[in-house]
């Protein structure tokens, strides 16, 4: 099966002059239907705390006709009333001019706010300028967010925040993901064991830098993670590589889940994620969803299972792939690791394609995040994780969605990002019914009818497609293969020709008790370079 067989049956350029959030309403709906948001029972006191945010994806420079990638990390907390009070974020994004990092920056009181289904909106209000938010609550403790202004977009992740302490820090397994000095691709995982004091005492780490990871493979690494208070620290990681030294703040989630966000003035720009380190698999059926750039720089996406031993030895592997807007799957991916050091395997696909069938070679890392892969061969540039199966079905509920890709909508493979809110029933056809809002690199659009249906494969692997209509989006639906995770998350790429994307929806619970919905998860993208802006066709 392919995935254009889905509907089987079977600068952040942060302007200078600030926005405020009045220019949602200047945005518009666009040319889409306009939705109902379903009555969930969220509402402003649903986000209540300080939470760390983080978001990376394409920063637009409308004056110099360029793009290139952006991130924020930091926190932002809220009163339950409508009001942020405060936070700090740090900022890396090359368009915002001088080094292009900028830390420490206190966020001043600005507003949000929370629809019945969720989504919700806001604004970032910091020293170099405002960032517009859109957002979509899971829970009390959770949600996912992009950017939505006119001056690039972004995805993400809302995580109200626990504390740890140095202790807590024993073995970490990371990755991170970003642009090179040139704007090309550039991805990093490692883990690592730290000594009472935060000094990683054993460690390795891989690089895939625009496609090659020609001399950057299972490198030793030195440094720390070292935190200087309960919610947040920073992190040095050296290697002998083409990237000797590379400094990080860390922002705490909880104790086994800290962002990361590259500090040093390098030139290059990385951000992601650090969680508890793992030395096996766990045994059984793993689903995946790869998100980067095939060998010539094209947006790519994959997704699907395998199953696998406590070594991570893969058989019966599936395979779905999004290469450029060509789709295809395979369904004879198998693997095979070799033996553990530091936490890390080398793991040999066959079956697996990016476009081209090769020879394809991952490090994988396993940790409480899943097991975290980069592709260290140099056939192209593809990162993302593996997470073992506990669910084969998702049931009749509310659902948060983010989408995050690239699409050809005049910004040659521009960043577009989505946040949606759904209801899902048990009907066999049209059993998806909610919201949608995107921002198609600046471009924001609102309260798009999302109205669609779901179809499991038979027998029930967790696996099965979505066909959904969103009328007035660049591509006026959304052609998706799902992979379920656990009962409460769900991983997807996106089959549409003209637009290569990936993303997850995870399920809702307004309750003010409710847990953090689904596991810690890192969430992969396409790769969109930095690039030449093109005139719009509006």
């Amino acid at each position: 099966m392919t995935l254009s067989n889905l509907s089987r049956s079977n600068r952040f350029i942060l302007p200078f002059a600030l926005f405020g959030l009045a220019m949602l309403a200047a945005c518009g709906n666009g040319n889409g239907s306009v939705g109902s948001p379903n009555q969930n029972g969220f509402t402003n006191t649903t986000l209540s705390g300080t939470y760390v945010i983080s978001m990376a994806g394409e920063d637009v420079n409308l004056g110099a006709s360029t793009a290139s990638y952006f991130a924020v990390v930091g926190t932002m907390t809220t009163d339950g009333k409508g009001n942020i009070t405060g936070g700090t974020v740090d900022i890396n994004d090359p368009d915002l001019g001088g080094t292009g990092v900028f830390t420490g920056q206190a966020l001043s009181a600005s507003t949000y706010s929370v629809s019945q289904d969720g989504r919700g909106t806001g604004a970032l209000v910091t020293p170099e300028g405002t960032l517009t938010i859109d957002f979509v609550l899971t829970t009390s403790s959770h949600g996912l967010i992009t950017r939505f202004d006119t001056g690039g977009s972004g995805s993400g992740t809302i995580d109200l925040q626990s504390t740890a302490t140095q202790a807590n820090l024993t073995a970490l397994a990371f990755s991170v993901s970003g642009s090179d000095f040139s704007g090309g691709g550039l991805g990093e995982v490692g883990g690592f064991s730290l000594d009472v004091n935060g000094n990683i005492t054993t460690g390795v780490s891989d690089f895939n830098d625009n496609g090659s990871s020609a001399g950057l493979v299972a490198l030793p690494l030195t440094g720390s993670v070292v935190l200087t208070s309960g919610t947040n620290g920073t992190a040095t990681f050296i290697t002998s590589s083409a990237f000797p030294t590379l400094t990080f703040d860390v922002w705490v989630i909880d104790p086994t889940h800290l962002k990361l966000i590259e500090t040093d003035t390098s030139g290059t720009s990385l951000s992601g994620d650090a969680y508890a380190q793992q030395t096996s698999f766990t045994a059984g059926q793993l689903v995946y969803t790869l998100g980067g750039a095939d060998s010539s720089g094209n947006p790519f996406v994959a997704g699907g299972y395998a199953t696998t031993d406590v070594n991570g030895n893969l058989t019966s592997g599936i395979e779905d792939y999004n290469d450029a807007g060509t789709t295809g799957s395979s369904s004879a991916v198998t693997g095979s690791c070799t033996t553990f050091a530091a936490g890390r395997c080398q793991l040999a696909l066959t079956g697996f394609s990016n476009g081209a069938a090769n020879n394809f070679t991952f490090a994988a890392y396993p940790s409480s995040g899943g097991v975290l892969l980069l592709e260290d061969d140099s056939l192209g540039f593809a990162e993302g994780a593996a997470y073992a199966q506990s669910a084969t079905a998702f049931g009749a509920a509310g659902y948060g969605f983010n989408l995050s890709g690239a699409n050809q909508s005049g910004i040659a493979n521009g960043e577009v990002d989505d946040i949606a809110q759904f209801n899902a029933t048990t009907s066999a056809t049209n059993n998806m019914t909610g919201v949608l809002d995107e921002n198609d690199v600046t471009k924001p659009i609102s309260d798009v009818a999302l109205t669609g249906t779901y179809t499991p494969d038979s027998p029930a692997t967790g696996r099965g497609g979505i066909s959904a209509t969103t009328t007035g989006t660049f591509v006026g639906g959304l052609t998706l293969e799902y992979y379920v995770v656990d009962s409460s998350t769900v991983l997807f790429i996106e089959g549409d020709t003209t637009q290569v994307a990936l993303g997850i929806f995870q399920a809702q619970s307004a309750s003010s008790g409710a847990a953090r919905a689904g596991r810690a998860i890192s969430l992969p993208r396409p790769f969109v370079r930095a690039h030449a802006l093109k005139k719009r066709a509006e």
